[in-house]
């Protein structure tokens, strides 16, 4: 019962920050609200993460989902700012510099994420959060250590495009989409010769 009313919390705290930001127009006056209901939702999240991801408080693995979870809402919120004070005129990035972000960006996040992934535990909040995945431990696992083992290649990948406008954002872009779609295709591939119906 509790961790359903946790559930309906952070659900209503994340429809209240849309409606908030539409309400508002979308420009920088909502952020402060949005942010204050995003704030929220990170304490409820943090404070009740193992009841919430049916981990026990003393798994050592509670760490890694908890250090994942603070990474995951980092960049976005990272990205978020970035993008606002790159609209609003702030910050101004020479073209050198703009083939450094996405690169650099995606490939450190690849990088630190992927060293983690075969660390997370199951559950319905961190990770690569699939319809199988969140229904199968095992299709969670295979999910997870392709992850782990893809994160080098994958991130290399990424700094591949320094130095070229264009390379710069397709490169990275095929590097992410490689490392989600295959641990993705072989999860689901784990979890439907599991489930699939016997003859």
């Amino acid at each position: 019962m509790k961790e359903r009313r946790l559930r309906l919390t952070l659900g209503a705290l994340s429809g209240l920050a849309v409606v908030l930001a539409i309400a508002m127009g979308g420009g920088i006056s909502s952020m402060a609200p949005v942010l204050l209901c995003a704030l929220a939702s990170v304490v409820i999240l943090f404070r009740h993460l193992p009841e919430l991801s049916n981990v026990s408080a003393e798994n050592p693995k509670v760490k890694t989902l908890r250090f994942v979870t603070a990474l995951n809402l980092i960049a976005v919120a990272g990205l978020v700012a970035f993008g606002a004070l790159l609209e609003y005129g702030v910050i101004q990035l020479s073209p050198w510099q703009q083939t450094l972000v996405l690169p650099v960006l995606f490939g450190s996040l690849i990088l630190i994420f992927g060293n983690a992934a075969t660390k997370i535990p199951f559950n319905r909040y961190t990770g690569l959060r699939l319809p199988w995945t969140v229904r199968d431990e095992e299709a969670w696992i295979a999910a997870h250590r392709c992850l782990g083992y893809l994160s080098i290649p994958c991130g290399i990948l990424c700094f591949g495009g320094v130095g070229n406008l264009k390379a710069s954002v397709y490169i990275p872009m095929a590097a992410l989409g490689i490392w989600i779609l295959v641990p993705a295709a072989l999860s689901g591939v784990v979890f439907c010769r599991k489930w699939r119906p016997k003859k």
